[in-house]
């Protein structure tokens, strides 16, 4: 392919939008960015190489990275998780916190289990807590007043334990009438609790069904099985007993919090597409050095904050201590990927294909691989930090797979993470035009059998993106380009359980359900995502006519996080 095929004009029109300085080309910013990066890291010939990988499409860049790294303003990192204690002066200074992090672009999340219930005692004579869900207003109202002087939008998950006694209520988000709106909530559930609930425990399979439902109905709350998440976490986690509360917005993220840690996660990806370009090559390896130089960058910005002259920019630190001590002790890392499906079709394989899950493996047992290994040569090099002294490496986690939403469609429209295609045929709003975008794998077919015509597409385009009714078509094409909603969703399932042994953190696991499916087979879906270790299970997609709202609000999350 020609360097830089992926700048098209959609792509370029896009990076426009805000990804660039007035004047400035991708070509342009990238170059500033892979500078950046060699002086962080201190290896000659870093930049060059950095350019050239980007040049054949190989990097996506998270949007924080576009917008902020190797310039002075903003911060690079934008994936922030706060842990709320059970005390005021917690609530209220993590609600600051949120609103400084949302200030700096970032996308929030926020543990919320160790506040007591709705009617607990406050001491011996204080009365009684509002509980957890109350407090979470405080987060919905912060969201909004933020979002007013900010280009994007804030945004914020809260998370709480199914264990927990205020979880009806909080299973109520974002119902008509609630007075929470704007957040979109998480669940962490527990193997004791899920097995319970399994052998018959009719408490727990009332707060099940309701779950189920509201999935249904909104597409959420997400899932984190947190005894997933804890009992195959990295080495460093588990030995100093650092435990996993709550995940992130979009559920890839897998990191300890605790009252002086908010948790940090520096995120870009590879693009699978040109797997069988890159796999010999020291793409990973240059991918996870240039993320711990994006997490450098990151501290030196808030050092420079806390040390600065200006009474105001050192109060700005305050808020972002947490986070500063988390990226500081841990430089945790989030490589991901983007285009798996893509990949799948230019190999001509189904989703659902044994070799497909074959190759699933393969490539994250190789990326799982070559980011260890230069995670413990970034250590030899530029040190441990203080939670991994004595670890041999640099970074206490290397791997999460977020939603990529924003940069798949950058990347040339490739697939997103390691979600489905959607559709072969669909419109999106590219700088206030309506384009029309069409699965390039497949337009490459069509050409080849004449069939890459006005008519064709515009039949692609009417049945909702699917191919199943093109008689042009074999069989063997036809579940090649099934779209997401097509696809079984238990194979999913299998191959994200697989891939998950390969990644220290999660991945963002979205589904399809379509509203005839039976509740029990859904019921059955959960249950074996958490039997075969998923983590988490993000977004629940539907037809229903709900959902398309809901779908909106995801979107524009994702986009403000770093996707």
């Amino acid at each position: 392919m020609e360097p830089w095929y992926w700048l098209n004009d959609n792509s370029r029109a896009f990076l426009a939008r805000g990804y660039l300085a007035e004047g400035q080309t991708a070509e342009e910013r990238i170059r500033v960015i892979a500078e950046a990066a060699e002086k962080h890291l201190g290896r000659e010939g870093f930049a060059d190489k950095f350019v050239d990988y980007m040049s054949k499409g190989w990097i996506s860049l998270a949007s924080p990275v576009w917008s902020n790294f190797g310039i002075s303003k903003g911060l690079p990192i934008s994936c922030f998780g706060s842990y709320v204690d059970d005390n005021m002066g917690s609530i209220l200074h993590t609600n600051a916190e949120v609103g400084m992090m949302s200030k700096y672009g970032g996308g929030c999340s926020g543990y919320f289990g160790e506040l007591r219930p709705r009617g607990a005692a406050i001491g011996n004579d204080n009365g009684y807590s509002s509980g957890a869900v109350h407090f979470m207003q405080l987060f919905e109202t912060l969201v909004v007043v933020v979002s007013q002087g900010s280009v994007r939008r804030g945004h914020f998950s809260p998370y709480l334990p199914v264990e927990h006694a205020d979880i009806m209520e909080f299973l109520d988000i974002g119902t008509e009438g609630n007075p929470i709106q704007k957040l979109t909530h998480g669940v962490t559930v527990g193997d004791e609790w899920m097995q319970s609930m399994i052998d018959g425990d009719e408490a727990k399979r009332k707060i099940w069904a309701r779950i189920i439902q509201r999935r249904g109905e909104m597409g959420y709350p997400y899932i984190m099985f947190s005894d997933n998440a804890n009992n195959n976490t990295v080495d460093v986690y588990k030995d100093k007993k650092l435990r996993i509360h709550a995940s992130n917005m979009c559920s890839e993220i897998m990191l300890p919090s605790k009252d002086d840690w908010s948790f940090v996660c520096c995120l870009s990806s590879i693009n699978l597409l040109h797997y069988d370009a890159w796999k010999d090559t020291d793409l990973v390896e240059t991918m996870t050095a240039f993320l711990d130089a994006v997490m450098e960058e990151f501290i030196v910005k808030l050092e420079a904050l806390r040390d600065h002259e200006d009474h105001e920019k050192r109060r700005a630190f305050g808020f972002m201590e947490r986070a500063y001590n988390f990226a500081k002790a841990n430089r945790a890392l989030g490589l991901g990927v983007l285009g798996y499906h893509s990949l799948l079709q230019s190999k001509s394989l189904a989703f659902e294909s044994d070799e497909a899950a074959a190759l699933n493996e393969e490539v994250f047992k190789l990326i799982q691989e070559k980011s260890d290994a230069e995670s413990v040569r970034l250590g030899a090099e530029l040190g441990e930090p203080e939670v991994l002294k004595g670890y041999g490496r640099r970074n206490t986690t290397k791997l999460s797979i977020a939603p990529t939403t924003s940069s798949a469609f950058i990347l040339g429209q490739v697939s997103q993470g390691i979600e489905p295609i959607w559709s072969n045929c669909y419109v999106k709003d590219v700088a206030k035009l309506k384009v029309t975008i069409k699965n390039p794998t497949l337009e490459k077919l069509l050409e080849e059998k004449g069939k890459n015509d006005k008519a064709t597409w515009d039949s692609i385009r009417d049945h909702d993106g699917s191919v199943q009714h093109l008689d042009c078509l074999s069989d063997d094409e036809k579940a090649v380009f099934r779209t997401f909603a097509e696809i079984d969703q238990s194979a999913i399932i299998d191959q994200a359980a697989v891939r998950q042994k390969y990644i220290d953190q999660a991945q963002s696991l979205n589904i399809m359900i379509m509203p005839e499916t039976p509740v029990k087979d859904i019921n059955s879906l959960y249950i074996d995502a958490w039997k075969k270790g998923v983590k988490t299970l993000y977004y629940q997609h539907s037809a229903n006519a709900a959902q398309a709202m809901v779908r909106k609000k995801l979107i524009e999350q994702e986009e403000k996080g770093n996707k």
